[in-house]
């Protein structure tokens, strides 16, 4: 019979393991907490910064970013920059804001704090500013910096907004072309000459009516109300390319290959010494790929400027074409006419009656102080419904803005012009 008192043995294999978790106990009590690393904790901060900065980062190139940092020895700046930019920049105009962003977002790692610029003095540029104050030596040498300014793009909308055309950097262009193609350009919709059933309406539809009360035994118990189709209206544009408008001439075709992928119905017109039609080479999805197949069907690039011949073509050769159904013709030049100022007017005038609304957008008219004084620029503000700025990102959505009402109704002076 076995007996109910436990043996020695057992007794001391229990009181040693009671005795091995006991003291497993006390290790993991006196253990010390483990804190994340400032640069575990900051590692999204880098994202973050880099959509201030405008360049598109979503949440599958963070986590992308997340798994191959794991890889490196994040000790190393020059190893971790170039990871970063291997995985977050898709684009070569974006390494300037890259560099800037990972500048700050490497001494946040390093222990410094982020301060607005408006938490200090009051702030001398408008543009929009941020400063590292160092909470730790910033170099490897040890010597520690009070401050460190670096500037972080919020959005090219924000910062380019108000720089002309001319005065703006490669990278800065390249920024404003992919604002530019981002834009909404809509000139509205027209009343076309066939109608579709509406709810509310002035006119009746008597046949509609009339083939719905069969199911009523004859009895016109509901009325059939239509009104008039809308369509898309057409837009013209006809580009200057002549030497004068070489500093604007890349992003004004920016602006139309925008809105020949957006709108739709929109005929491109270049012209310098002769007109040139480029429609069908802006249609491709790619911007650069259309501008260089513009660039190699324009002949006349950073020559001359002869406004009148080219309108005079286009209203002979063109204009029935595309400038029926109501479209609204942009105008995109400077006024700089080295022919003859009274066939420029004459031509602009034509232009503007088979057209159902003019738009001249003139890159010179943002300057301080401009005044249309030369002939040309005398005769073609005669003869158009709007004369527009056209230097600036600002000017342009201004100028996108005022075109979807440009199709609402012509001007009084447009009407009453024989």
């Amino acid at each position: 019979m076995r007996s109910a008192t436990p043996s020695a043995s057992c007794s001391s294999t229990r009181k040693m393991y009671a005795a091995s978790a006991r003291s497993r106990c006390r290790v993991c009590l006196k253990r010390p907490p483990v804190h994340a690393s400032p640069v575990a904790s900051n590692l999204l901060q880098l994202p973050r910064l880099l959509r201030r900065a405008g360049i598109p980062v979503d949440a599958e190139r963070a986590r992308l970013l997340l798994r191959g940092l794991v890889e490196i020895d994040l000790a190393r700046e020059r190893d971790v920059r170039a990871a970063c930019r291997a995985m977050l920049v898709t684009h070569p105009a974006e390494r300037a804001r890259f560099d800037e962003a990972f500048d700050l977002f490497w001494a946040l790692l390093r222990g410094s704090r982020l301060v607005l610029a408006s938490d200090g003095p009051a702030r001398t540029n408008k543009n929009d500013a941020w400063a590292v104050a160092s909470g730790a030596p910033l170099s490897r040498e040890g010597h520690e910096t009070a401050a460190r300014t670096l500037r972080v793009v919020a959005s090219p909308a924000e910062v380019l907004r108000l720089r002309d055309f001319a005065q703006m950097t490669a990278d800065e262009r390249s920024a404003a072309a992919r604002f530019l193609e981002d834009l909404d350009w809509s000139p509205g919709l027209r009343p076309s000459r066939r109608f579709s059933p509406v709810r509310r309406g002035t006119t009746l539809d008597t046949r509609a009516t009339l083939r719905r009360s069969l199911a009523r035994f004859g009895e016109p118990i509901e009325l059939v109300r239509r009104g008039p189709r809308t369509k898309q209206r057409p837009l013209v544009l006809l580009l200057d390319v002549s030497g004068s408008m070489e500093v604007y001439t890349r992003l004004l075709l920016h602006m139309s290959h925008s809105l020949t992928r957006g709108w739709g119905r929109v005929e491109v017109f270049t012209f310098g010494t002769r007109l040139t039609r480029v429609t069908r080479q802006l249609r491709h999805r790619r911007a650069d790929v259309a501008l260089a197949r513009v660039g190699r069907s324009v002949t006349d690039w950073s020559g001359g400027t002869r406004i009148g011949d080219a309108l005079r073509e286009f209203n002979r050769r063109w204009s029935r074409r595309v400038l029926g159904r109501g479209a609204v013709a942009l105008l995109v030049t400077d006024g700089w006419e080295r022919g003859d100022p009274s066939l420029l007017g004459h031509e602009a005038r034509t232009l503007q009656r088979a057209a159902y609304r003019v738009l001249w957008l003139n890159p010179l008219a943002g300057t301080p102080g401009y005044a249309p004084v030369a002939s040309g620029a005398r005769a073609l503000a005669d003869a158009v419904d709007d004369h527009l700025a056209a230097n600036t990102l600002d000017a342009l959505v201004t100028i996108a803005k005022l075109l979807g009402q440009a199709g609402r109704g012509r001007p009084v002076r447009r009407q009453m012009s024989g």
